[in-house]
């Protein structure tokens, strides 16, 4: 019945396996709550600090590149955040004159060059500054201020600042604790309020690399030593596995994805016992840590992990995800060699393109490992004509079973399928929408126009994921939007 939705938010299921192994799923969705909100923000991207020494140029990502800036706009508006391992070892010199250390130094024509991309391609940057500059066992400050007036004088903006790159590690090495680290952020807070023009820029972190397990005490101490006073966003760091041995079948195994729940859950529990109103952010997150799993992470099987992780991510309420990352290795959007774009590109640019702020639940009789599904309002633009009301869905079918999808909600009432395949198996650098490999023409992205269905039943292959938008949907609670 058009314009009505029942009162509950249930995806109702049943399945029927044919010979052909066929699964029937009957989805309802309810929309009169909405559990969470996202912002056009909520996708970043980052870039590893190990690009910015002098020795390194960038690791050969061209910021002038025709065809780097026009991915980048695709993506607009995006945060960047540049932060790593490196970032504790990084000294800001803004000429580089005489530098011998030309591995852990960066200079003001890297910052330039940074900054003019992000004021050309609409982004905004976030930058991790070097904990372990210390002093008597307190954060010295010295050579970030030096970085903040070559900044203040250059007249860029920074949409946050980081202090350390995982530092539950630190404790390990350097014997900071958790309080001291705490300490360090309350006084770094304390510091910017004092530099002009840096009295409202967001403190961002304590980045840590984990927030469960043995990790969980080092992230309540922070809040303890102070840093509840002092960040502006809370983020910690989520892979699921190690790149180094990660194989094909975890990128479309469901219990693998269900782990991201409880690091979430975490995160947040610590989190909101001092600070409930401060946004949450996985800071920094991908599928497999130290770099990727080669030939894999950056194919199309790797939109399963990603795709998920976003809808989880968004259920629960964290407020950002940033993407490691846009440029180099393994698991990037773009490729290294030839800046050509990845499939969790292509995935990413639909996401920012259909999905909206508010957010459902989404509830299902059937064993997630079958079909995973998440809803949200779609984002209302002047690119699709999307009215406010329309519902955006998206799904991911990590089985080998056929599934056919019903929507008795929505009855007589179109459906716009925006639905990603291999081009060439599940390792396929290429992807295709609808059943048409998306390309670059002329360095332009291309419209990325959907199948209009005038059915209330779909069915996609197995291994498969995507969008379904119903733009006739007339939900009360995306109205307002």
């Amino acid at each position: 019945m058009k314009g009505t939705l029942s009162a509950l938010l249930l995806v109702t299921a049943f399945i029927s396996l044919t010979a052909t192994a066929e699964v029937n799923v009957s989805v309802t969705v309810v929309t009169t709550q909405v559990v969470s909100f996202v912002d056009e923000l909520f996708i970043g991207v980052t870039l590893d600090s190990h690009l910015l020494p002098i020795s390194q140029h960038w690791g050969g990502l061209d910021f002038n590149s025709q065809k780097v800036q026009s991915l980048a706009k695709g993506l607009s508006p995006c945060y960047l955040r540049i932060g790593g391992t490196l970032g504790d070892r990084l000294t800001f010199d803004p000429t580089g004159h005489g530098t011998e250390d030309v591995n852990h130094t960066f200079t003001g024509a890297t910052w330039d060059a940074v900054n003019t991309f992000v004021q050309d391609v609409n982004w905004k940057l976030i930058f991790g500054l070097n904990a372990l500059k210390r002093k008597e066992g307190n954060w010295d400050p010295t050579n970030a201020k030096e970085l903040l007036q070559y900044n203040s004088a250059k007249g860029y903006q920074l949409a946050g600042l980081e202090l350390g790159n995982e530092p539950d590690h630190f404790n390990e090495t350097y014997n900071i604790t958790g309080t001291q680290l705490g300490i360090d952020f309350y006084n770094f807070k304390k510091l910017l309020q004092t530099i002009p023009g840096y009295g409202i820029t967001p403190v961002i972190g304590p980045d840590m690399a984990s927030v469960t397990g043995s990790r969980t005490p080092f992230f309540i101490d922070f809040f303890r030593g102070g840093g509840d006073k002092a960040v502006d966003r809370i983020t910690f760091h989520q892979y699921y596995t190690n790149g180094h041995t990660a194989q094909l079948s975890d990128f479309t195994d469901s219990k693998l994805m269900d782990k991201l729940v409880s690091v979430v859950e975490t995160g947040l529990g610590v989190s909101r016992r001092t600070n409930p109103l401060t946004p949450v952010w996985l800071g920094e997150t991908s599928s497999c840590y130290d770099g990727g799993a080669p030939g894999i992470s950056d194919r199309y099987v790797a939109g399963f992990l990603w795709l998920d992780k976003l809808g989880i991510a968004a259920r629960m309420g964290l407020k950002a995800v940033l993407r490691q990352d846009f440029y180099a290795g393994s698991y990037a959007l773009i490729d290294t060699d030839t800046f050509d774009p990845l499939p969790d590109y292509w995935l990413t640019v639909l996401y920012k393109r259909l999905v909206g702020g508010g957010v459902f639940s989404v509830a299902a009789s059937v064993d997630n490992s079958t079909i995973r599904a998440y809803a949200h309002c779609t984002k209302p633009s002047s690119y699709y004509g999307y009215a406010p009301g329309s519902v955006t869905m998206y799904f991911l079918l990590p089985t080998d079973n056929t599934t056919s999808m019903t929507f008795p909600q929505f009855p007589e009432q179109p459906v716009d399928v925006f639905w990603l395949t291999p081009v060439d198996g599940l390792t396929s650098k290429s992807v295709a929408l609808n059943n048409n490999q998306i390309k670059l023409v002329n360095n332009t992205l291309p419209e990325l126009r959907p199948n209009r269905m005038e059915t209330n039943t779909v069915t996609f292959p197995g291994k498969s994921f995507g969008f379904l938008v119903f733009p006739e949907a007339h939900v009360a609670a995306c109205s307002s939007q």
